[in-house]
Protein backbone atom coordinates (compact mmCIF):
# COMPACT_ATOMS: atom_id res chain seq x y z
CA UNK A 1 0.00 0.00 0.00
CA UNK A 2 1.40 3.54 -0.89
CA UNK A 3 2.17 5.62 2.15
CA UNK A 4 0.31 8.98 2.39
CA UNK A 5 0.69 12.09 4.28
CA UNK A 6 -2.22 12.44 7.15
CA UNK A 7 -4.18 15.58 6.54
CA UNK A 8 -2.75 17.83 8.78
CA UNK A 9 0.63 16.58 9.51
CA UNK A 10 3.99 17.97 9.24
CA UNK A 11 5.68 18.11 5.79
CA UNK A 12 7.81 14.99 5.54
CA UNK A 13 10.62 15.41 2.68
CA UNK A 14 11.48 11.30 3.11
CA UNK A 15 8.02 10.21 2.21
CA UNK A 16 7.58 12.43 -0.83
CA UNK A 17 11.33 10.88 -1.89
CA UNK A 18 10.20 7.52 -1.14
CA UNK A 19 7.31 7.88 -3.32
CA UNK A 20 9.10 9.79 -6.19
CA UNK A 21 11.09 6.29 -5.83
CA UNK A 22 8.08 4.10 -6.09
CA UNK A 23 6.78 6.38 -8.88
CA UNK A 24 10.54 6.13 -11.05
CA UNK A 25 10.03 2.24 -10.61
CA UNK A 26 6.52 1.60 -11.95
CA UNK A 27 7.13 4.19 -14.93
CA UNK A 28 9.90 2.41 -15.36
CA UNK A 29 8.09 -0.83 -15.33
CA UNK A 30 5.19 0.26 -18.11
CA UNK A 31 8.55 1.68 -20.61
CA UNK A 32 9.86 -2.04 -19.80
CA UNK A 33 6.44 -3.63 -20.48
CA UNK A 34 5.61 -1.60 -23.61
CA UNK A 35 8.75 -2.93 -25.01
CA UNK A 36 8.41 -6.46 -24.52
CA UNK A 37 5.15 -6.55 -25.88
CA UNK A 38 6.32 -4.40 -28.83
CA UNK A 39 8.77 -6.83 -29.60
CA UNK A 40 6.51 -9.92 -29.01
CA UNK A 41 7.89 -11.57 -26.08
CA UNK A 42 4.93 -10.68 -23.76
CA UNK A 43 1.24 -11.92 -25.49
CA UNK A 44 -1.54 -9.29 -25.63
CA UNK A 45 -3.24 -11.04 -22.23
CA UNK A 46 -0.55 -10.84 -20.43
CA UNK A 47 0.49 -7.59 -21.16
CA UNK A 48 -3.06 -5.93 -20.57
CA UNK A 49 -3.11 -7.60 -17.33
CA UNK A 50 0.52 -6.16 -16.22
CA UNK A 51 -0.42 -3.08 -17.64
CA UNK A 52 -3.89 -2.59 -15.76
CA UNK A 53 -1.51 -3.35 -12.47
CA UNK A 54 1.00 -1.30 -13.40
CA UNK A 55 -1.30 1.69 -14.06
CA UNK A 56 -3.16 1.55 -11.50
CA UNK A 57 -0.64 1.57 -8.58
CA UNK A 58 1.36 4.20 -10.68
CA UNK A 59 -1.89 6.21 -10.42
CA UNK A 60 -1.97 5.62 -6.42
CA UNK A 61 1.65 7.06 -6.16
CA UNK A 62 1.09 9.98 -8.32
CA UNK A 63 -2.02 10.89 -6.81
CA UNK A 64 0.02 10.65 -3.50
CA UNK A 65 2.95 12.57 -4.92
CA UNK A 66 0.51 15.59 -6.58
CA UNK A 67 -0.73 15.74 -2.25
CA UNK A 68 2.20 16.24 -0.86
CA UNK A 69 3.56 18.91 -3.83
CA UNK A 70 0.41 20.63 -3.65
CA UNK A 71 1.24 20.50 0.42
CA UNK A 72 4.34 22.17 -0.09
CA UNK A 73 3.22 24.33 -2.91
CA UNK A 74 0.63 25.82 -0.37
CA UNK A 75 3.17 26.30 2.04
CA UNK A 76 5.09 28.42 -0.77
CA UNK A 77 2.72 30.72 -2.46
CA UNK A 78 -0.76 32.38 -2.30
CA UNK A 79 -3.14 29.91 -3.57
CA UNK A 80 -4.21 31.71 -6.35
CA UNK A 81 -1.05 30.94 -8.08
CA UNK A 82 -2.62 27.83 -8.80
CA UNK A 83 -5.60 29.08 -10.71
CA UNK A 84 -3.83 27.72 -13.68
CA UNK A 85 -4.47 24.00 -12.24
CA UNK A 86 -8.28 25.05 -12.34
CA UNK A 87 -8.05 26.14 -15.41
CA UNK A 88 -6.88 22.75 -17.01
CA UNK A 89 -9.27 20.86 -14.87
CA UNK A 90 -12.47 22.58 -16.99
CA UNK A 91 -11.05 20.97 -19.42
CA UNK A 92 -12.55 17.41 -17.88
CA UNK A 93 -15.07 19.29 -16.34
CA UNK A 94 -16.22 19.74 -19.60
CA UNK A 95 -16.17 16.07 -20.41
CA UNK A 96 -18.76 15.40 -18.20
CA UNK A 97 -20.66 18.66 -19.19
CA UNK A 98 -20.68 17.21 -22.59
CA UNK A 99 -21.18 13.52 -21.31
CA UNK A 100 -24.80 14.54 -19.72
CA UNK A 101 -25.64 16.76 -22.55
CA UNK A 102 -25.41 13.67 -24.53
CA UNK A 103 -27.59 11.47 -21.89
CA UNK A 104 -30.48 14.64 -22.11
CA UNK A 105 -30.89 14.34 -26.34
CA UNK A 106 -30.85 10.69 -26.56
CA UNK A 107 -34.54 10.54 -26.52
CA UNK A 108 -34.16 7.49 -23.38
CA UNK A 109 -35.75 7.12 -20.18
CA UNK A 110 -32.77 8.73 -17.63
CA UNK A 111 -31.21 6.34 -15.57
CA UNK A 112 -33.39 5.39 -12.83
CA UNK A 113 -36.51 6.23 -13.75
CA UNK A 114 -39.26 3.64 -14.33
CA UNK A 115 -41.72 2.48 -16.87
CA UNK A 116 -45.33 1.48 -16.13
CA UNK A 117 -46.19 -0.61 -13.29
CA UNK A 118 -43.12 0.32 -11.78
CA UNK A 119 -40.39 -1.96 -14.35
CA UNK A 120 -36.72 -0.85 -13.80
CA UNK A 121 -35.53 0.04 -16.74
CA UNK A 122 -32.14 -1.05 -18.11
CA UNK A 123 -29.55 1.39 -18.58
CA UNK A 124 -28.55 1.43 -22.15
CA UNK A 125 -24.75 1.84 -23.09
CA UNK A 126 -24.67 5.25 -23.57
CA UNK A 127 -26.29 5.93 -19.90
CA UNK A 128 -23.76 3.78 -18.73
CA UNK A 129 -20.88 5.49 -20.40
CA UNK A 130 -22.39 8.80 -19.35
CA UNK A 131 -22.26 7.11 -15.57
CA UNK A 132 -18.42 6.37 -15.97
CA UNK A 133 -17.49 10.15 -16.77
CA UNK A 134 -17.96 11.69 -13.05
CA UNK A 135 -14.87 9.62 -11.76
CA UNK A 136 -12.16 11.17 -14.37
CA UNK A 137 -14.07 14.85 -13.46
CA UNK A 138 -11.16 16.06 -10.98
CA UNK A 139 -8.27 15.06 -13.59
CA UNK A 140 -6.61 12.95 -11.06
CA UNK A 141 -4.33 10.23 -12.01
CA UNK A 142 -6.58 7.35 -10.41
CA UNK A 143 -9.82 8.94 -11.47
CA UNK A 144 -8.60 9.09 -14.82
CA UNK A 145 -7.92 5.03 -14.66
CA UNK A 146 -11.39 4.72 -13.06
CA UNK A 147 -13.25 6.02 -15.76
CA UNK A 148 -11.02 4.30 -18.49
CA UNK A 149 -11.85 0.67 -17.18
CA UNK A 150 -15.62 1.62 -16.71
CA UNK A 151 -15.65 2.30 -20.13
CA UNK A 152 -13.58 -0.31 -21.27
CA UNK A 153 -16.46 -2.57 -19.41
CA UNK A 154 -19.06 -0.20 -21.80
CA UNK A 155 -16.86 -1.21 -24.76
CA UNK A 156 -16.78 -4.97 -24.22
CA UNK A 157 -20.47 -4.97 -24.46
CA UNK A 158 -21.16 -2.47 -27.16
CA UNK A 159 -17.55 -1.64 -29.26
CA UNK A 160 -19.34 0.82 -31.22
CA UNK A 161 -20.64 2.64 -28.90
CA UNK A 162 -19.55 6.28 -29.91
CA UNK A 163 -20.14 8.14 -26.73
CA UNK A 164 -17.90 5.54 -24.92
CA UNK A 165 -15.24 5.83 -28.08
CA UNK A 166 -15.55 9.63 -27.52
CA UNK A 167 -14.89 9.85 -23.87
CA UNK A 168 -12.40 6.70 -23.87
CA UNK A 169 -10.32 8.88 -26.75
CA UNK A 170 -10.38 12.50 -24.23
CA UNK A 171 -9.45 10.49 -21.55
CA UNK A 172 -6.61 9.03 -22.93
CA UNK A 173 -5.25 12.21 -23.91
CA UNK A 174 -5.84 13.81 -20.64
CA UNK A 175 -3.91 10.43 -19.12
CA UNK A 176 -0.81 10.93 -21.89
CA UNK A 177 0.01 14.66 -19.84
CA UNK A 178 0.13 12.85 -15.95
CA UNK A 179 3.69 14.35 -15.30
CA UNK A 180 6.80 12.19 -15.22
CA UNK A 181 5.12 9.48 -18.07
CA UNK A 182 7.77 7.50 -19.68
CA UNK A 183 7.58 9.57 -23.45
CA UNK A 184 6.85 6.04 -24.83
CA UNK A 185 4.03 5.29 -22.37
CA UNK A 186 2.81 9.02 -22.94
CA UNK A 187 3.11 8.60 -27.23
CA UNK A 188 1.35 5.72 -27.25
CA UNK A 189 -1.82 6.84 -24.94
CA UNK A 190 -1.83 10.02 -27.60
CA UNK A 191 -1.51 8.00 -30.62
CA UNK A 192 -5.23 5.88 -29.04
CA UNK A 193 -6.64 8.65 -27.92
CA UNK A 194 -6.83 10.19 -31.39
CA UNK A 195 -7.62 6.48 -32.96
CA UNK A 196 -10.90 5.99 -30.12
CA UNK A 197 -11.54 9.67 -31.26
CA UNK A 198 -11.56 8.59 -34.66
CA UNK A 199 -13.68 5.48 -34.31
CA UNK A 200 -16.15 7.41 -32.24
CA UNK A 201 -16.65 10.13 -35.51
CA UNK A 202 -17.06 6.84 -37.87
CA UNK A 203 -19.52 5.58 -35.41
CA UNK A 204 -21.71 8.48 -35.72
CA UNK A 205 -20.97 11.43 -37.88
CA UNK A 206 -23.67 13.64 -36.19
CA UNK A 207 -21.95 13.61 -32.31
CA UNK A 208 -20.59 17.31 -31.49
CA UNK A 209 -18.41 15.91 -28.56
CA UNK A 210 -17.08 13.55 -31.07
CA UNK A 211 -16.25 16.43 -33.72
CA UNK A 212 -14.83 19.02 -31.08
CA UNK A 213 -12.36 16.43 -29.57
CA UNK A 214 -11.18 15.90 -32.78
CA UNK A 215 -10.25 19.43 -33.80
CA UNK A 216 -8.79 19.71 -30.00
CA UNK A 217 -6.51 16.98 -30.71
CA UNK A 218 -5.61 18.23 -34.31
CA UNK A 219 -4.72 21.17 -32.53
CA UNK A 220 -2.83 19.54 -29.93
CA UNK A 221 -0.68 17.56 -32.54
CA UNK A 222 0.00 20.71 -34.22
CA UNK A 223 -2.40 19.30 -37.38
CA UNK A 224 -3.59 22.73 -38.24
CA UNK A 225 -5.13 21.55 -41.69
CA UNK A 226 -6.50 19.25 -40.11
CA UNK A 227 -7.89 20.91 -37.48
CA UNK A 228 -9.47 23.45 -39.58
CA UNK A 229 -11.45 20.89 -41.81
CA UNK A 230 -12.81 18.96 -38.54
CA UNK A 231 -13.64 22.75 -37.22
CA UNK A 232 -15.41 23.66 -40.42
CA UNK A 233 -17.22 19.82 -40.29
CA UNK A 234 -18.33 20.64 -36.47
CA UNK A 235 -19.97 24.39 -37.16
CA UNK A 236 -21.77 22.68 -39.91
CA UNK A 237 -23.49 20.24 -36.78
CA UNK A 238 -24.95 23.55 -35.04
CA UNK A 239 -23.37 22.32 -32.10
CA UNK A 240 -24.79 22.76 -28.45
CA UNK A 241 -24.10 25.99 -26.49
CA UNK A 242 -21.39 24.35 -24.27
CA UNK A 243 -19.00 22.63 -27.17
CA UNK A 244 -19.00 26.23 -28.53
CA UNK A 245 -17.67 27.73 -25.37
CA UNK A 246 -15.28 24.81 -24.93
CA UNK A 247 -14.14 26.03 -28.59
CA UNK A 248 -13.91 29.52 -27.65
CA UNK A 249 -12.27 29.43 -24.25
CA UNK A 250 -9.02 27.13 -25.82
CA UNK A 251 -9.08 29.39 -28.96
CA UNK A 252 -9.26 26.58 -30.66
CA UNK A 253 -9.81 28.87 -33.96
CA UNK A 254 -7.14 31.59 -32.92
CA UNK A 255 -4.71 28.19 -32.46
CA UNK A 256 -5.29 27.13 -36.35
CA UNK A 257 -5.28 30.54 -37.66
CA UNK A 258 -2.07 31.08 -36.18
CA UNK A 259 -0.51 27.97 -36.85
CA UNK A 260 -1.36 28.08 -40.69
CA UNK A 261 0.40 31.34 -40.48
CA UNK A 262 3.45 30.12 -38.77
CA UNK A 263 3.12 27.42 -42.07
CA UNK A 264 2.68 29.53 -44.48
CA UNK A 265 -0.76 28.22 -45.54
CA UNK A 266 -4.37 30.22 -46.11
CA UNK A 267 -5.67 30.76 -42.44
CA UNK A 268 -9.21 31.77 -43.04
CA UNK A 269 -11.43 29.95 -40.71
CA UNK A 270 -14.65 30.11 -40.41
CA UNK A 271 -17.20 29.47 -37.29
CA UNK A 272 -21.25 29.30 -37.09
CA UNK A 273 -22.95 31.94 -35.78
CA UNK A 274 -23.23 32.08 -31.89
Amino acid sequence: MTATRRSGSRLDPDLLAALEEQRDFLLRSLDDLQREHDAGDLDDVDYQTLHDDYTSRAAEVLRAIEDERAAYADARRPPQRRRSALIALGIVAFAVVAGLLVARTIGAREPGQTAAGGIQVRQTPTQQAVACLPAGAGGTPSGLVDALKCLDKVLTDDPGNPTALTYKGWLLHLTSQIPDLPATVAQTYRRQSVAFVERAVRADPRLPDARAFRTVLAVTDGRYADAKRYLADLDALNPPAQIRQLIDQMDVPGQITRGLAAAGRPTTTTTAPH
